[in-house]
């Protein structure tokens, strides 16, 4: 990703992924999120990693989705 979008003016945003009760998908590690982070930023592409949000009532990222679906 680092490689594809160096020197093309854009900006990546970080979502963690919240664990939803079901799914087969599981959040990143932090030391994971660290690494990806790291990684782009040797490319020059800016990164953001935002906080995760609405998580109390399954407003957050993953879980949308996955409420839809039950």
């Amino acid at each position: 990703l680092g490689r594809l979008l160096k020197n093309r003016n854009a900006h990546v945003n970080l979502i963690p992924l919240n664990p939803t009760p079901g799914s087969k998908w599981t959040a990143s590690r932090r030391e994971d999120e660290a690494e990806f982070l790291r990684i782009l930023e040797s490319y020059g592409v800016p990164t953001t990693v935002r906080d995760t949000r609405g998580r109390e009532i399954d407003g957050a990222c993953g879980q949308l989705a996955a409420s839809e679906t039950q």
